[in-house]
Order: C-alpha cells, then structure tokens, then sequence
C-alpha cells in the first residue's frame, strides 16, 4: 500500500476548517479547477455512512468515483473510503488538531493502490503522488486565503 501525507497549518480553529471541509461545496471551493471536480450525488455534509459521487479529471482521464465517509469524529478527524473507482484501494483520512498558540494543523493521510491492468501503466504510484502533492499544494494555498481573509473581515 502507498502512503501520501500532506500537513499544513492554518490561521484559523480546528472547527472552521472541519466544518468547511466536511461540504462538497468546500471542497470544490479549494480544490484545483483543471481536477474538474464535479459531484453528481452528495449530502450537503459529510456525516458517518456518507456516500460521495463525484467525477473528477486526472491524467487526461474523467472518472467516476464512489466514496464512502467509514469514521467520523467532529472536529477532529473523519476517514473516507473508495466503494467504486478506478483504484484497488483509496483510504483518505483527514485530520485536524489544534495548535498551541492558536490555529490547526490539517493532515491529509491517503493510502492507495493504483489501478491494475492498462489503466496502471499510466496512473503509476510515481504519477498519483505527483498529481496529490499539486493538488494538496493547491488545496493549502486556497485553504490559506480562505481563512486569512475570513480573519480580516
């Protein structure tokens, strides 16, 4: 199994970034325009036993993906699981904890099987941890804007 960790710090509580995170709408909101993240069957928040549909574009690929919220722990962390797409396995875990002196600490913890087959020549480990540490870089920046300017209002 592959392991991808990202880890940011963000100027803002544990909660504020849980609650935007936890909304597709917030992830869309942060998440790179050229990923074409679109969701086509989703709660309006993430509870435990969510089922997430959405498509997204990657390597010249659109693909469809199920995902599937298996823990849930508000504000501090939650796990979302691949039921359906193009990966042997996908295990997203989110964590939020607070830092001393006031903010959080966001860590992204993805363990992943890239697809067999065709489909594995091209989606190799090497290229899925690439495409992660841009879009996760994106993320952050975006994440980061969010919430300074949240502050400065």
């Amino acid at each position: 199994m592959e392991l991808f960790e990202a880890r940011f710090e963000l100027p803002c509580s544990i909660e504020e970034v849980f609650d935007l995170v936890i909304r597709p709408e917030g992830i869309k909101q942060v998440s790179p325009p050229e990923m074409g993240l679109f969701f086509t069957s989703s709660p309006d928040r993430y509870a435990l036993g969510s089922r997430i549909t959405f498509k997204v574009q990657a390597m010249g690929l659109v693909r469809e993906l199920v995902h599937e919220v298996t823990a849930f722990d508000d504000p501090y962390s939650f796990t979302e699981a691949q039921v359906s797409g193009p990966f042997r396995s996908w295990i997203h875990e989110h964590v939020f904890e607070a830092r001393e002196g006031g903010g959080a600490i966001v860590i992204d913890r993805i363990r992943f099987l890239p697809p067999g087959g065709v489909a594995g020549m091209i989606m190799t480990a090497s290229r899925i941890r690439e495409n992660l540490e841009d879009g996760f870089e994106y993320r952050h920046e975006q994440l980061e804007r969010h919430f300074r300017s949240v502050a400065g209002s």
